[in-house]
């Protein structure tokens, strides 16, 4: 059986040599992908990326990858744009200031094979460097301790996933307005795919890091005082929850 075409896609902002390791990152698993037999596509979306930034990602990848500058200033809007160029059957999601594990694609890409188009895959463990040290571990929706409601209140998941592409077709991500305080795209989109049936899970043993910045857009969201979204998150979880379960409390 043909193995599927995975797009990697490189969102880029105004990281400037930060992305060097990134790029790294990206042929670090698209190399290991083609070696298993899956064909790759890979993007880099420039997102009003500064003058060094561009001559970054224009020296260090190779010519038969796909560059796009757009200006919408907004990290959801230029991921649902390179949804919309993508022509790979799974998309997976690298911000140019992170890094991905070198086998994270190859393991994300062989799970995805093996289970049905609507599961949303993440890595085990976001490790934070730079400004903030800490070890993140994402939590499997099919996880006994998984409580959908915890998510209303703190994002499970980072923006880094993997999915099918009629999946993040389907699903685009909301537009970011600080001025009127609403942030949180990464989060408010991880509820609103668990409204609309999907399942989020974590691929076992993989791991990203993510840098954390004095100048990020989370800092600025939390700055903001923005809040996620608001949506229908939380009624699906009471139209869905099993109210003849018994309630476990831990001793």
């Amino acid at each position: 059986m043909a193995k599927s075409k995975i797009t990697a896609i490189l969102n880029v902002h105004r990281e400037g040599l930060l992305a060097v390791p990134a790029i790294a990152s990206i042929y670090r698993n698209t190399d290991r992908l083609l070696d298993a037999g899956y064909e790759v596509e890979i993007l880099g979306i420039m997102d009003r990326s500064d003058p060094l930034t561009k001559s970054v990602i224009e020296s260090r990848f190779r010519k038969d990858v796909t560059l796009i500058e757009t200006d919408f200033g907004d990290a959801g809007l230029a991921r649902n744009h390179a949804v919309n160029v993508a022509t790979g059957d799974f998309l997976g999601f690298l911000d140019a200031d992170d890094l991905w594990g070198a086998d994270w694609l190859i393991r994300a890409a062989d799970m995805a094979q093996t289970r049905e188009a609507s599961v949303i895959w993440h890595p085990e463990v976001s490790i934070y460097f730079g400004d903030a040290k800490l070890a993140f571990y994402h939590i499997d929706m099919e996880d006994p301790r998984f409580e959908p409601t915890g998510l209303a209140l703190d994002n499970y998941w980072t923006a880094l996933s993997f999915a099918a592409h009629e999946i993040y077709s389907q699903n685009p991500y909301p537009p970011t307005d600080l001025r009127e305080g609403i942030g949180f795209e990464d989060w408010s989109w991880n509820m609103n795919t668990i409204s609309a049936g999907l399942l989020h899970k974590v691929v076992p043993k993989t791991g990203h890091a993510i840098r954390r910045r004095l100048r990020s857009l989370s800092r600025m969201t939390l700055k903001a005082d923005a809040i996620s979204h608001p949506g229908d998150y939380i009624k699906h979880v009471i139209e869905t929850r099993d109210l003849q379960m018994p309630l476990q409390i831990e001793q």
